[in-house]
């Protein structure tokens, strides 16, 4: 497998590149920056990277650019043990398994920055991303459905998270359960 370098920054070209190469199906599972077009590129790329709440990673096989991940705080009080994920891999390089590589390497970063929790979303039908979540340990904590639209069309979401203390939250999440039966 070739080996990957993630950086911290990244050239506005390359990113720029890497968005406008995505295919109509990744797009559909990336729906975080909506439409990416040749005319609002630039425009999500200057918003995306002023972001002051994220911690941002480019990842690199030799000098290309083939994904970009982060990690995002809540901006609430009550929330700053929790981060949010996401990531997206451009089309060539997916199936290689270089998601997993990124996620472990992500879920490094949120623990050693004192992160409890990791909280994610996938569409149910992404069963690859859904998959590779579940065997980094990351539990199906709720299921949306029709939650959101994509070209018009219902989709529904699951919500995962992955704890620093797993064992603790699955005795608390049974207990909850219990009470609500």
């Amino acid at each position: 497998m070739n080996k990957i370098r993630i950086s911290t920054n990244c050239e506005k070209k390359d990113f720029q590149k890497l968005l406008l190469g995505l295919s109509k199906k990744t797009l559909e599972d990336f729906t975080y920056f909506e439409n990416i077009t040749k005319n609002n590129v630039k425009k999500i790329i200057v918003s995306e990277l002023k972001e002051q709440k994220k911690l941002r990673f480019f990842i690199f096989i030799d000098n290309e650019l083939i994904a970009y991940s982060f990690l995002a705080k809540f901006p609430r009080k009550t929330k700053t043990h929790v981060c949010t994920y996401g990531i997206v891999i451009g089309d060539k390089w997916q199936g290689k398994g270089f998601g997993y590589e990124i996620c472990k390497h992500m879920i490094n970063v949120a623990w050693k920055k004192k992160f409890e929790k990791i909280w994610l979303t996938a569409y149910y039908d992404n069963k690859s991303a859904v998959k590779i979540y579940q065997k980094l340990g990351f539990e199906i904590e709720g299921i949306f459905i029709n939650e959101e639209k994509i070209c018009g069309k219902p989709r529904h979401v699951v919500s995962m998270g992955l704890f620093r203390n797993n064992k603790t939250i699955k005795k608390t999440r049974q207990k909850i359960l219990d009470t609500l039966n």
